[in-house]
């Protein structure tokens, strides 16, 4: 009988999630601790957009061919060599800091080599699961790995605002390099059959083209993509960026702080209770969750409290759990193994694409019409965006049976 950790019984399994989980602890604090190294290095909010752009940008850029490499090489030896190059970066970046020879050119150059190994990592990530587990392990696996990130996610970045503080940055950068390295030798152990590549292309270009092909013949793929970019969008503008603007003549940054690691909190409670749902028409239940996850735009835009914000992040977070698992669930259930990471790279790049695309738009719109106007449009965009994608019969039509994925074709 499958139980919430009934996964970890699986010894592969258990070694990538510990491996997994460990890198997240890193990963959490590495965001604080490399924004005060930029501003202890130069004290511009420029610097430190580009720093942040280096890594974000060969994300945004490489992500589809990324998806491509993950399909092609087996997904554990691809994650446990991604570990490698960017602990091995991460590691130069603590170096640097801590002689107190780093300069910002050298984050630059470090945080794109991190970030276009993250454009590989992220869809061989996310297509490790169904080769690791049998289905009826795969719903509690994915909820299992949602709590341990949204843990992660309240503890790390305090714990790394405490190592900076008494040891400095350089510190919680060496340990998140520590961390990357660990999870490599993790991955050693993680012993699986190779895939059927035997419908490969001969080059990376060809098996990309092929997975965008096979993307428009299910039919979903591209619009449940397109609905993300606006979601992420609308979320990275209204709430990122403006809602801190917001909070700080309201709540005040602790309120602020208290409230948005409340997501984290929905997210953690709500897989308790999704490990007994069954979903049978996700797409539909995606489109209800990406609203759903946009009610702090309400909140924001109207009575700005912090029990009433924590609350609608509460709700928001349960809302990214329930659409998340329904987004795995349903790819592992209707894409071959040998396109999980390219599928996966599709929803990836238009995710990330449109963050930057929310954080640019939402500032002169705040300034047209007012921060409360810009917060309860945004939501209303929101609704009428999920409205209109549940008009659609590709959308609407798709369900989960439990069938096992589809064989690829020639």
């Amino acid at each position: 009988m499958t139980s919430r950790l009934s996964p970890l019984a699986t010894p592969a399994f258990r070694y990538f999630f510990i491996g997994q989980v460990v890198n997240r602890v890193g990963s959490s604090m590495a965001g604080v601790a490399l924004a005060f190294a930029v501003l202890d290095i130069e004290d511009s909010a420029s610097a430190l957009g580009w720093v942040v752009a280096a890594s974000s940008v060969p994300t945004v850029v490489f992500m589809l061919l990324g998806g491509a490499i993950a399909d092609r090489l087996p997904r554990a030896v691809v994650l446990r060599g991604c570990n490698l190059v960017q602990g091995v970066a991460q590691a130069a970046t603590a170096g640097l800091v801590i002689s107190g020879y780093a300069e910002i050119w050298h984050l630059v150059v470090l945080q794109a080599v991190a970030g276009t190994v993250f454009a590989v990592s992220y869809p061989a990530f996310l297509g490790m699961v169904p080769i690791l587990l049998p289905v009826e392990e795969r719903q509690p696996a994915f909820l299992l790995i949602g709590q341990a990130t949204s843990a992660v996610g309240i503890l790390g970045p305090a714990v790394s605002g405490l190592l900076v503080a008494t040891a400095g940055p350089g510190l919680a950068l060496a340990v998140d390099a520590a961390t990357y390295l660990v999870a490599a030798a993790l991955l050693v152990l993680v012993r699986l059959p190779p895939g059927d590549r035997s419908k490969a292309k001969p080059s990376v270009i060809g098996d990309f083209v092929a997975g965008w092909a096979f993307a428009r013949e299910l039919g979903w793929v591209i619009p449940a993509a397109s609905a993300a970019l606006v979601f992420n969008a609308l979320v990275s503008g209204a709430i990122d960026v403006l809602g801190p603007v917001i909070a700080d003549d309201t709540i005040g940054s602790e309120g602020w702080g208290l409230a948005r690691s409340a997501q984290a909190v929905g997210v953690f409670v709500a897989a308790f209770f999704l490990a007994k749902v069954t979903v049978t028409a996700p797409m539909k239940t995606i489109m209800v969750a990406f609203v759903v996850w946009c009610v702090p735009m309400l909140v924001l835009g109207t009575r700005v409290e912090v029990w009433l914000l924590a609350a609608s992040f509460v709700v928001a977070g349960a809302a990214l759990s329930l659409l998340d698992l329904s987004w795995n669930l349903l790819v592992q259930e209707k894409v071959p193994e040998a396109m999980l990471s390219r599928i996966m790279a599709i929803d990836g790049f238009f995710s990330f694409v449109a963050m930057p695309i929310g954080q640019v738009a939402v500032g002169p719109l705040a300034l047209a019409f007012g921060t409360g106007s810009v917060e309860l449009g945004c939501f209303a965009l929101a609704v009428l965006v999920a409205a209109v994608a549940l008009t659609r019969r590709t959308i609407t039509e798709v369900r989960l049976t439990g069938a096992p994925p589809p064989q690829l074709g020639g």
